[in-house]
């Protein structure tokens, strides 16, 4: 016997005593009296102790009430802490389901996990993807590269996180990033997305971190490529994956040259966008320190796109400085 028929019998039993006992309950039963013939309190015991008796509950009613609703106002504000923690939390762990590699976790079976870790590291310190690249010039091949994707351990250090939102959403065309919102194409509406941001924002490393970490890239291209300035490492280890074409999949053009978002900075152009006469040299280290914001306007007539990312919080005010005399120098 299946759960569903015992459930269905156990009820109709419950049916059937409770109908038997309603019937017996009624058998022998004199009828009640109608309410006017039933004799009632006098006038001393209502106005007496009756009255005094519900007079005296409705004060310590009331005193209850008055003591717990400034109880609740001083409580409130904590109980919505915890609240926003809990939902934040949650959120965290679906997107962290989404972001690892099918297998390595247990989740829920209906949650879409898009295996952002296959590209992307496990823990999201960047990785490698396989690409296929179109010709795009007459006589070339269409060829199978390996991409490095980049870290998203530091991702909301350089992106505010309606930009990472933006870039989860639409992609990054050109580039193994698809589109994964429904706005871009992909199969996500807009909760999903949120909790992969919100797992993303769970695991970024500090700035301190995140500095530790790009001194010591910028080093080990220095040690590679004996002669560079620390401002081109410093290039090469942070701004050359969108300046310079081919530099992802490691086939690079011209440093500095221009890629696929990125412009050419080559040719003095920087210097022309942050003309040194009016203070273009500290515009363009704000620049390169605050990022791009989306229709902002940056240097002589420059308007921002929001791809354009910051790197206060992950380079030094000094590394900032070089990266930006080298630029100034393309």
């Amino acid at each position: 016997m299946s759960l569903r028929n015992i459930l269905f019998l156990v009820n109709g039993i419950a049916v059937v005593v409770f109908l038997a006992l309603a019937i017996l309950g009624q058998r022998g039963r004199k009828p009640a009296p109608p309410p006017n013939e039933i004799e009632y309190y006098d006038d001393e015991t209502m106005e007496g102790p009756k009255l005094e008796k519900y007079l005296g509950a409705g004060v310590i009613f009331s005193a209850i009430l008055a003591a717990s609703l400034p109880a609740y106002w001083l409580l409130e504000p904590t109980r919505q802490e915890k609240m926003d923690k809990f939902f934040l939390e949650d959120s965290a762990e679906r997107g962290r389901q989404r972001f690892a590699l099918a297998g390595t976790i247990e989740g829920h079976s209906e949650i879409l996990q898009l295996e952002c870790a296959r590209c992307h590291g496990s823990k999201g310190e960047g990785g490698v993807a396989t690409y296929v690249l179109q010709p795009t010039e007459p006589g070339e091949l269409v060829r199978t590269v390996s991409w490095a994707a980049p870290s998203l351990d530091d991702v909301l250090l350089r992106f505010s996180p309606e930009e990472v939102t933006q870039i989860i959403v639409y992609g990054r065309p050109g580039t193994p990033m698809p589109a994964w919102g429904l706005e871009g194409g992909g199969p996500l509406p807009e909760q999903p997305v949120e909790d992969l941001v919100n797992y993303l924002q769970s695991i970024q490393l500090t700035p301190e971190e995140a500095r530790k970490r790009n001194t010591e890239r910028a080093q080990k291209i220095m040690q590679d490529n004996p002669g560079i300035s620390e401002g081109q490492a410093l290039f090469m280890a942070m701004c050359a994956r969108c300046h310079t074409k081919g530099w992802s999949y490691g086939d690079p053009e011209v440093m500095g040259g221009g890629g696929a978002f990125g412009p050419n900075l080559t040719g003095g152009v920087t210097l022309r966008q942050f003309p040194s006469l009016g203070g273009g040299a500290s515009k363009h280290i704000e620049f390169v320190t605050d990022g791009s914001e989306f229709q902002k306007t940056y240097g002589t007539q420059g308007i921002g796109s929001g791809r354009m990312p910051g790197f206060g919080e992950m380079l030094s005010a000094r590394q900032i400085d070089e990266i930006v005399l080298f630029e100034r120098g393309l």
